[in-house]
């Protein structure tokens, strides 16, 4: 019997859900979910290890791991085959700090999100 599904969490839903080939119309959809799209960000963008991303999404490793190959192959697809990308927010929790820290600007934000998550806003602020 296989075991129930852990709901991820991630620190923000995407900004932007769609993206399409200009010079040719679409060769079909390729849909993302927002925990493909966040693994993405936080191991190719944020060069997180993958311990530091399944810690930070409440996941284990080795479930990092497959969403990093799925997400991979969905992206060379899109790439190669210039397919439409939409995300879909599919089984995960936004952590609503992570939305846009509302206590950033008054200097009240703890230093971690629900999800573990250090407060970008509060680092981006310190640092400058």
């Amino acid at each position: 019997m296989a075991r129930t599904k852990k709901t991820r969490t991630i620190c923000a839903a995407p900004c932007f859900c769609r993206f399409s080939p200009t010079d040719l119309p679409s060769r079909g959809t390729l849909r993302l979910t927002f925990d493909e799209y966040e693994v993405l960000r936080l191991h190719d963008l944020e060069h997180m290890t993958q311990e530091e991303v399944a810690r930070q999404m409440q996941v284990s490793r080795p479930t990092v791991t497959e969403i990093l190959i799925t997400a991979h192959e969905k992206m060379a697809a899109a790439l190669c085959y210039g397919r439409q990308i939409v995300l879909e927010r599919g089984e995960c929790e936004v952590c609503e700090i992570g939305k846009q820290c509302p206590k950033a600007s008054a200097g009240t934000c703890s230093d971690r999100h629900r999800c573990g998550a250090v407060c970008r806003n509060r680092t981006r602020t310190e640092s400058q």
